[in-house]
């Protein structure tokens, strides 16, 4: 598997994962905040929770296909 298949690959999984945070953030930060959390420390969890699931996806798709 070429270099620019992995990136455009790693770019579109961002992409939409991306995607998928910014259409449920609402819900989601609603539900954190919920827990006694500040909006933006919310908002915060929501895209730290994305960018490490993002990275460990990644990871083993990587490793997978070695």
């Amino acid at each position: 598997m070429g270099r620019k298949t992995v990136l455009i690959g790693f770019w579109l999984l961002g992409y939409l994962l991306g995607f998928l945070a910014w259409t449920l953030r609402d819900p989601l930060i609603s539900a954190i905040a919920h827990l006694g959390v500040n909006q933006d420390i919310a908002s915060a969890i929501l895209a730290g929770i994305a960018g490490g699931f993002l990275m460990v996806v990644s990871v083993l798709v990587w490793s997978a296909l070695d």
